[in-house]
């Protein structure tokens, strides 16, 4: 009897359809040791040996698998491939003991499959000790940041803070983004367009002056732009200076990697980075389909940084895009795409479907409507590289008109290639016939005022981006970073589910760049993640860079602990407490602030602020006014300050004003006034 070990139940069971009688899957839940939840759990003295104990809600599962490894003669392996599983793989053997006679082996796969269970089952291999080590040595560095750091926030600042090694790195980008937002000075700029008929109407820009590019934004004098179309009304004569046709290719993106994934689930579905990873694993671990008579795996593996795509898959891509959409929907050979991340594991595969036949509307049925949102994409992202490029016509029209050059560009779609399964907002604009003789005249020239932008707040997207692009985290760490940090309420979401800083998150990155500076340095974690990478590697040993990072580390903490004041984090106010007649002051929390007895301990009177009021009065009842207030999960809407007696409520911030079509209030959006009701259509532009 052989007994097969995997994380989760959901991944057992699928794995269970795979396998013959000799055969017990068991689920491990997860880990079954970890460091101690109330100490530090590392002996700095002893080389840094880190003190694993089985936590209670692993305590059950781990007596169980014991039993059942009494009772086989072989115990397989089946984490995940990465550090993480690695990780789990070697702590079941060392929690369940093998006898000397029961052989232990490590397999692993890509994919839950029938073909690649069996493969992996015939080759099968040792647990990999340098990936076990490489996440040990993470594992040992946060603890020591976090159990050493987070006490110096408490009395520092406040109880109930805590400091994260990448976490603190992620929420300085943030902060340091907020503050570029805050610092900006809006510019206003214009450009100048020319309505022209040759003798159908169309529509050019102007791009250069007596020769020279316009420079970015635009231009800023307004009397300039006056003065150019006084010139262009008055004085230009147009003619055509050159025509170029040609098509023009645009290819499909590579096959999804973690980050990509989460940046394009953002950006096409909404869904956080942690949403889009729980959705893929439950993918990924199986779903019960009806035709197949039992449970799936519908992806790959979700956490990877490869875009390596294996030769079968390729070929059923290929096969399914002929019987389906014909030959030329299909490449003569199929196109592979090279892994630009330096730690990349060139052995593991990208994010795909499974069995690319089957496609995302024949099990809809049997999904969940996001894990059917999750998988169409990554299918249609797959199915999309080994299709033929997009081809457009494209035109481009330059025209003179004294020292002013104008262009026009336009494109029309000749063949849709992998467009016809990965949809993309690529907009067509049609240019009429004309050639370089043509007699052009001017109909209109109009100029437009813009106002330069702040660079946006991060999302889940741009963050993703911006730490793979600093070669902060990993796979695996991209959604439990921005996760994190947001549990501790060191940013929040606003209107758009931007990543905002709170006052707390601020002041506790303050501290740590003033005070612990290596600890947020982006270089520094950079060059800290590619040493794990080497450890996992077998480039590197664990105890040479933990040493290089904890003496300095240790040191600079103790010069820290005597010489940094304490902030007082306290706000005075005229209120009195109701219970003993004191003062009642603005304190911070582990949510943000409340009002609180100076008093305290000996008088305990706590209660929240008072919501903050928009000087709106509310359109329903008109009499309350308009208040900010917030959901459980910190989310920013407006409501009438005399709920529940009035039930106004909307996510968008009411104006005060009212439709002058048809009366109901109007909300503010980004870049527009609009109407709330459904019905009604009217908006307008905030400038």
């Amino acid at each position: 009897m052989n007994l097969v070990i995997v994380e989760s139940p959901t991944k057992a069971r699928t794995i269970t359809r795979f396998l013959g009688e000799d055969f017990q899957v068991e689920s491990s839940n997860g880990h079954v040791r970890d460091l101690p939840k109330s100490e530090l759990g590392i002996d700095v003295e002893k080389d840094f040996e880190p003190r694993y104990v089985t936590p209670k809600k692993a305590q059950k599962n781990v007596t169980r698998l014991r039993k059942a490894s009494k009772e086989v003669d072989k115990i397989i392996l089946a984490t995940d491939k990465d550090r993480e599983g690695e990780a789990i793989a070697w702590h079941l053997v060392q929690t369940l003991k093998p006898k000397k006679n029961q052989k232990v082996e490590r397999i692993v796969f890509h994919e839950i499959t029938k073909k690649a269970i069996e493969e992996a089952l015939e080759k099968p291999m040792d647990i990999d000790m340098n990936l076990v080590e490489s996440q040990q040595a993470r594992r040992i560095l946060d603890r020591l940041v976090g159990y050493k750091l987070s006490p110096f926030l408490w009395k520092k600042l406040m109880r109930g803070l805590s400091a994260g090694r990448v976490q603190s790195v992620a929420l300085r980008l943030i902060v340091e983004r907020e503050e570029e937002i805050k610092k900006f000075k809006h510019q206003d700029y214009w450009t100048i367009s020319a309505l022209l008929t040759c003798p159908e109407e169309f529509n050019a820009d102007l791009i250069k002056i007596n020769g020279k590019s316009i420079a970015k934004p635009g231009l800023t004098e307004e009397k300039s732009v006056k003065k150019i179309i006084d010139e262009l009304e008055n004085n230009a004569t147009w003619q055509i200076e050159s025509i170029e046709k040609k098509a023009r290719e645009h290819r499909p993106r590579p096959p999804f990697t973690t980050s990509t994934l989460q940046q394009a689930a953002w950006a096409k579905l909404k869904f956080p980075a942690k949403k889009t990873m729980w959705v893929a694993q439950q993918l990924y671990e199986g779903v019960e389909l009806t035709k197949e008579g039992g449970a799936l795996g519908l992806i790959t593996y979700m956490r990877t940084d490869s875009l390596n795509v294996s030769e079968s898959a390729l070929k059923q891509a290929h096969d399914y895009l002929k019987k389906n959409f014909g030959e030329k929907y299909t490449l003569p050979q199929p196109k592979r795409f090279k892994t630009k991340s330096k730690g990349a594991q060139e052995a593991h595969e990208a994010v795909r479907p499974t069995h690319p036949d089957i496609t995302p509307e024949s099990i809809k049925g049997d999904l969940k409507p996001d894990q059917h949102k999750l998988y169409q994409l990554i299918w249609k992202r797959f199915m999309a590289t080994q299709m033929p490029n997009a081809i457009f016509d494209s035109t481009t029209i330059n025209l003179q008109a004294g020292n002013y050059l104008f262009q026009s560009k336009g494109s029309v779609l000749k063949f849709d290639g992998f467009l016809k399964v990965y949809e993309m907002n690529i907009e067509e604009k049609i240019l009429p016939e004309i050639s370089k003789n043509d007699a052009v005249e001017a109909k209109e020239i109009n100029s437009e005022k813009h106002q330069t932008q702040p660079p946006p707040r991060y999302n889940d997207a741009s963050l993703v981006k911006a730490l793979e692009k600093e070669e902060i985290g990993r796979p695996s760490t991209y959604a439990q970073i921005i996760s994190t940090i947001e549990a501790r309420n060191y940013v929040e979401r606003g209107d758009g589910k931007q990543l905002k800083p709170t006052e707390i998150g601020e002041k506790v990155n303050g501290l740590l760049v003033e005070h612990f500076p290596k600890i947020v340095d982006i270089k520094f974690t950079a060059k800290m993640e590619n040493d794990l990478d080497k450890i996992a590697s077998g480039k590197l040993e664990k105890l040479p860079l933990i040493r290089s990072f904890y003496g300095p580390f240790e040191k600079n903490l103790e010069e820290k602990y005597e010489t940094v004041e304490k902030e007082d984090m306290t706000e005075e106010t005229d209120e009195i407490c109701e219970e003993c007649d004191k003062k009642m002051i603005i304190r911070y929390g582990r949510f943000g602030k409340f009002m609180a007895c100076s008093g305290f301990p000996e008088c305990k009177n706590t209660k929240p602020l008072p919501s903050k009021a928009l000087n709106i009065k509310c359109p329903l009842c008109k009499t309350g006014d308009v208040v900010e207030r917030r959901t459980k999960r910190k989310r920013i809407f407006y409501g009438c300050s005399k709920w529940p007696t009035c039930q106004f409520a909307t996510w968008q911030k009411p104006t005060g004003e009212l439709c002058p079509k048809c009366q109901s209030p109007t909300v503010e959006l980004k870049n527009e006034i609009k109407c709330s009701s459904k019905e009604c259509k009217y908006s307008k532009n905030k400038d």
